[in-house]
């Protein structure tokens, strides 16, 4: 009998891979692109919206983390789907917030 192994082992579901970071170069560069394009930013907007991202950053790596304790009682599935719909809303809000924030100083 031939005894065969897995020679390439997946990484796991919620392990960064290397197009996980290339995405979000791409995205950090199209919203960098899409700030210089509209007008002179405004250096505290500007630094609004990188504080904005290093939290949203880590908000989502501690919500990972607290989110996981729940995987045995709702399955993988849905705690990703929960976790990713959660995640999606506080980028909406922060969105609006930030949106809100830069209309109100430009047209003081």
């Amino acid at each position: 009998m031939i005894e065969t192994r897995r020679i390439h082992q997946s990484a796991p579901l919620g392990q960064l891979r290397v197009w996980h970071l290339a995405l979000l170069v791409l995205f950090v560069a199209i919203a960098i692109a899409n700030i210089q394009d509209q007008r002179p930013p405004t250096p505290g907007l500007v630094a609004l919206a990188v504080s904005g991202f290093l939290l949203y950053g880590f908000l989502g790596w501690a919500g990972w983390r607290f989110a996981r304790r729940f995987e045995d009682r709702i399955g993988s599935t849905l705690l990703l789907v929960l976790y990713l719909a959660a995640m999606a809303m506080l980028f909406l809000v922060a969105t609006l917030v930030y949106v809100a924030m830069e209309v109100y100083a430009t047209t003081r």
